[in-house]
C-alpha cells in the first residue's frame, strides 16, 4: 500500500497531468485535489494533520529571554519509550537531558537539510551549468557572528 506521502505526490503528478498551472502554489494544488475529490480526510488523517499543525505551531512559538533574545518556547526530542522512538515536546524549562536530545535532533535536521541542498545543487549544476556550478558554503561561523552582532546592536 502506498504511503500518505506517495499518495500526495501522486496528486501533484495528476494535477500537473491535468494541465494545472505550473509552477503552482500548494494552495492551487490543494484546491484542485479537493475540487476533484482526490483528497478527503479520514478521522485518522484529521488527527494526524492536527498533530502536525500543533507541532508546527509549537515549533514557531517564541518568547524573549532575560537578555531580550527571541528563543523557542517549545522543544521536541525523539525519546525511546517502551522500545519505540516517540516525539515528545517540552518547554524551555525542560530538564537538561531532554534539551541535549532536542538540540542533537535539531542539529541533525539541519545537517540533513544541508546534505540535501548540497546534493540538489550538485545535481542541478552538473545538468544545467557544469562550467559554472553553483557554489555552496556550509561553514556558518561568520554568518552566526554577524547575526550575533546585529542582535547585540538592536
Amino acid at each position: 500500500m502506498a504511503t500518505l506521502n506517495d499518495q500526495l505526490v501522486k496528486i501533484v503528478e495528476d494535477y500537473r497531468a491535468s494541465g494545472g498551472i505550473w509552477p503552482a502554489t500548494r494552495d492551487q494544488i490543494a484546491e484542485w485535489a479537493v475540487a476533484n475529490e482526490r483528497y478527503q480526510l479520514t478521522r485518522g488523517m484529521a488527527v494526524s494533520q492536527c498533530a502536525e499543525r500543533i507541532g508546527r505551531a509549537m515549533g514557531l512559538q517564541h518568547v524573549k529571554d532575560s537578555r531580550g533574545r527571541s528563543v523557542r518556547k517549545y522543544y521536541a526530542a525523539r525519546i525511546r519509550e517502551n522500545g519505540q522512538l516517540v516525539m515528545k515536546w517540552d518547554d524551555l524549562n525542560a530538564d537538561r537531558p531532554f534539551m541535549e536530545i532536542a538540540a542533537a535532533n535539531r542539529r541533525n535536521q539541519i545537517l540533513g537539510q544541508c546534505w540535501q541542498l548540497k546534493n540538489d545543487m550538485n545535481s542541478y549544476s552538473e545538468r544545467r551549468c557544469p562550467d559554472q556550478p553553483i557554489q555552496m558554503d556550509f561553514n556558518f561561523n561568520l554568518d552566526l557572528e554577524e547575526l550575533s552582532q546585529l542582535n547585540d546592536a538592536a
